[in-house]
């Protein structure tokens, strides 16, 4: 069974496996979301925020660095999550600007 602390580590985790397959996840958006429409309609404006935020929270590491991460802990944002889209970062260089466009 897999448990999540928080809404934050729960986007993180999404966040984390998502990225894995993000070529094939940008390629298949609209399909992902049809499928998200059908199951729950409320959700697709949930879906698109929530990866429009991490996408900023990247943007603001990748720009900010450690001045950054300590800023967005210091306003409540997980360490997990932090330190999730720290890793997918440095894996993923250009997952800034692949972020902003789903």
């Amino acid at each position: 069974m897999i448990t999540f602390k928080s809404v934050g580590h729960f986007f993180a985790k999404v966040y984390q496996d998502v990225v894995a397959e993000l070529p094939k996840v940008e390629a298949t958006k609209t399909t992902v979301e049809a499928v998200t429409a059908v199951v729950d309609p409320v959700a697709v404006p949930v879906e698109d925020a929530a990866y429009a935020v991490l996408g900023e929270v990247s943007a603001a590491l990748t720009a900010g660095g450690t001045a950054a991460e300590a800023k967005l802990a210091d306003a409540g944002l997980d360490v997990n999550v932090i330190n999730t889209v720290k890793s997918v970062l440095a894996s993923i260089p250009q997952f800034v600007a692949l972020a902003k466009k789903l």
